[in-house]
């Protein structure tokens, strides 16, 4: 029996890092790209995809629909520049999903509906037709693409071999006047949406964070624009204030302008005040920058609950019993809330003023 020689055993390598590994690292493992995330949707998860990126181009359409399903006439997702049944310019978005970058016979059928359904005036046609499939085309699609002629004359190459379209189980056959519509049809409406494309402008929109992680793209503005007269919307809290400082001094407070003679309370009031735009500004952001409908609600619902058996509790006076409020929201622990990462010391006491603003908090019972 001969010795045999072992080839050393190599130490298994940590996974490469930044730095140190952060509990969300811990908890989520290694982010990945989001276009390698669009390879494992379902094709309607896709398609869904492709609306919320579409519904957020606010700048090129009025009215975004998706029309994907049975009955769909060829069409996925329609962005209409003037509103649905205004008769105006709209494209439309072909999704196709694939595990592979599409070849010409994903194509063809596709392109025979567009012909078909526009001939029979089921629609009009489109200003411009995409292909958007989150593997991109392939080098032949993107050929036949760059010259208008080729895709014609693929298309009419494929149809005439037969069993391209099947509509109501009747094969639609290129004949007579549909053959001349798509002799003259503009193919140069046809192009494709590169992933790349609509994952960064997706990024924008209020669902990116949602469905790719890596915390909110943007952050909420932390400057507000307080206006120097007492607007409606706010009334009923800044009449809770000075109610409060009234209580706290035995006098009357009638207006904000009363105030003038009581400088520690004058700069009170003028940080109450700028702490409730911010919490307003954090509300604005909210709405749309995530899509959970009522998740600024559901942070306001985490203060009171963490502050309102404190400011039912006994005070020399309604300021102290604020003061004390105030002081609470900010030590709160909220963890699990999507604006956890954003959220500073002067949004929770906004948040308390707004809350006192429709009555949920009293300051002088």
């Amino acid at each position: 029996m001969h010795d045999e020689e072992i080839e050393p055993v190599e130490p298994i390598q940590p996974p490469s890092t930044l730095g140190k590994l952060t509990n969300q690292q811990i908890l989520l493992g290694r982010k990945h790209d989001p276009i390698e995330v669009l390879k494992i949707y379902t094709a309607d998860e896709w398609e869904q995809f492709v609306r919320e990126w579409a519904e957020n181009l606010r700048e090129r359409y009025a009215e975004v629909r998706r029309a994907s399903g049975a009955g769909d006439k060829g069409r996925d997702v329609i962005g209409y520049v003037g509103a649905v049944n205004s008769g105006g310019p709209w494209d439309n978005f072909q999704c196709k999903h694939y595990d592979h970058a599409l070849y010409p016979s994903d194509i063809w059928k596709e392109l025979a509906k567009l012909c078909y359904y526009t001939f029979q005036k089921k629609y009009s046609v489109p200003r411009a037709y995409y292909f958007a499939a989150p593997q991109g085309v392939g080098p032949e699609v993107l050929g036949l693409l760059e010259n208008a002629e080729n895709l014609r004359s693929g298309l009419i190459t494929n149809w005439e071999k037969g069993n391209l379209l099947t509509i109501s189980k009747k094969e639609i056959r290129l004949e007579q006047e549909l053959r001349e519509y798509v002799v003259a049809f503009d193919f140069g409406i046809v192009k494709d949406l590169p992933p790349s494309t609509i994952i960064e402008e997706h990024r924008q929109t209020r669902f990116f964070a949602a469905r790719f992680g890596g915390g909110l793209v943007r952050l909420p503005p932390d400057k507000a624009d307080v206006p120097v007269e007492i607007a409606k919307h706010e009334s009923r809290y800044v009449e809770q204030l000075l109610q409060a400082y009234g209580d706290h001094i035995s006098s009357l407070f009638a207006a904000p302008a009363d105030l003038q003679a009581h400088p520690k309370l004058k700069k009170h009031f003028d940080r109450q005040r700028t702490h409730f735009y911010l919490a307003e500004l954090l509300r604005n952001f909210t709405r749309d920058n995530i899509p959970e409908d009522g998740c600024f609600e559901r942070l306001q619902e985490s203060i009171y609950d963490g502050v309102i058996d404190t400011a039912e509790g006994d005070y020399a006076d309604g300021f102290e019993r604020l003061k004390k409020t105030i002081e609470v929201a900010r030590a709160i622990q909220i963890d699990s809330h999507p604006l956890k990462e954003c959220l500073e010391g002067y949004h929770r006491s906004g948040v308390c003023h707004q809350l006192a603003n429709t009555n949920r908090l009293t300051w002088v019972p």
